[in-house]
């Protein structure tokens, strides 16, 4: 992404996948290493994680930069840099361990905000490992249900797109395998994902 696009107050889709689509994460110690180094990072540049969904071979934010100075660029590039060289270090290997530099879609629409953070969070949902978006452990969905001790979540710019928190907990509620394709909700132009399915 070009750097103009990085300055105070903007919002982006992040996301990455593993190398050849291969797997990023291989027991919880993996995920709850990613989510610690993402809090620290973003709370170190000042980024406001509105939703966050680790997959096993891929993962999505939806971050908003708050300053001029410290961008999502540098945010995402420690935080993929450090995470490689930690699964590096346990598993005795070397080489990169994400499908190069994170693609970042600067989100210009405030009314494409809801759909992507429902797309987001619905991912674990389309991939058939949980029936809720709420039971998959490594998302903001599980964290504002079941463990707001977490606070990776910006819960207070999340609470501005749905007007509530109680509208926001009935958003996630109705995040079920009833709302699928995810396709459909996050059908924007100039959005359109690549697969990152394995």
């Amino acid at each position: 992404m070009a750097t103009k696009f990085y300055r105070a107050n903007t919002y982006h889709h992040v996301y990455n996948r593993g190398a050849l689509k291969s797997k990023i994460f291989f027991d919880k110690e993996d995920y709850n290493y990613f989510l610690h180094r993402l809090k620290r990072h973003a709370d170190r540049n000042k980024i406001e994680i509105l939703a966050y969904c680790l997959m096993p071979n891929h993962f999505h934010l939806f971050a908003k930069q708050t300053t001029d100075f410290l961008t999502i660029g540098k945010f995402i590039g420690d935080l993929q840099n450090g995470f490689t060289k930690f699964i590096n270090k346990k598993y005795k290997r070397s080489g990169v361990a994400f499908e190069g530099p994170a693609k970042a879609k600067y989100v210009t629409n405030e009314s494409y905000h809801k759909p992507i953070v429902e797309y987001i969070l619905l991912n674990p949902v389309s991939a058939h490992l949980v029936k809720t978006a709420d039971s998959w452990m490594y998302s903001t969905a599980n964290e504002i249900v079941y463990d707001a001790n977490r606070k990776i979540t910006s819960i207070d710019e999340l609470i501005k797109i749905y007007t509530s928190r109680e509208n926001l907990l009935s958003a996630i509620k109705e995040l079920t395998d009833t709302k699928l394709p995810v396709e459909e909700i996050l059908n924007l132009e100039g959005h359109k994902l690549e697969n990152n399915d394995s």
